[in-house]
């Protein structure tokens, strides 16, 4: 979990920030594109979201998809639904910004990617949550900090995993960084399980779709 840096830019506990930053052994042009809830059926193990408006199959500024994917981290909870929408889409500059709204929370998502002296990518992902329940104090705030970058460290693995590779990350390599993270309750790790369990029984009529036209 290198890379990683926070801000204490509210002191009542209920914003957090975290920011990550990575280099990936691919060209951006083609690193830049898998930032889309279509594109993420190639790279995110067990991916399933809900389009809701993504008129040209890919994302662009005003995209809005839900998904079940971050409820344990994001919302405390299995299944509870994240909306995403595209709020910055400037893909001369390899730039996508996201707002993620659910019931216990506000979060913007940014997503930037710039080209390396190697030919390479560097990638910088930030979170900044904002807890719509007020909930703060120090322990509180370590708590969601350790969940956040969780998250980050996940989805940057599994990018980096994909372009460097050409194939989809193992999900064992995803557990030995759930397992890494003390922080993270009983209840936490019981959510996440029964999380896979719920998109695992779910129907996703965009990844069938998705499927088959990658079988064509």
């Amino acid at each position: 979990m290198d890379g990683i840096n926070m801000s204490d830019e509210k002191k009542n506990g209920s914003f957090v920030r975290v920011e990550m930053n990575r280099h990936i052994n691919a060209p951006v042009h083609k690193v830049f594109p898998l930032a889309c809830p279509v594109m993420e059926y190639k790279w995110i193990p067990g991916w399933k979201c809900e389009l809701i408006h993504c008129p040209n199959g890919h994302v662009e500024l005003g995209t809005i998809f839900k998904e079940i994917s971050s409820s344990p981290i994001l919302a405390d909870s299995i299944a509870e639904r994240t909306t995403w929408t595209a709020v910055l889409y400037e893909p001369d500059s390899y730039r996508v910004h996201y707002r993620l709204d659910n019931r216990i929370s506000s979060s913007l998502y940014k997503l930037e990617f710039e080209e390396s002296i190697s030919g390479g990518t560097n990638m910088r992902l930030e979170m900044a949550y904002t807890s719509l329940d007020g909930m703060g104090g120090y322990e509180v705030k370590k708590w969601r900090e350790a969940k956040l970058k969780l998250m980050l460290s996940i989805l940057s693995l599994m990018l980096t995993h994909y372009c460097e590779h050409g194939e989809i990350i193992e999900t064992s390599e995803v557990k030995k960084l759930v397992l890494q993270v003390n922080e993270l309750t009983f209840k936490d790790r019981i959510r996440l399980l029964l999380n896979k369990l719920v998109k695992r029984f779910m129907k996703d009529e965009d990844r069938i779709k998705f499927l088959r036209i990658e079988r064509l």
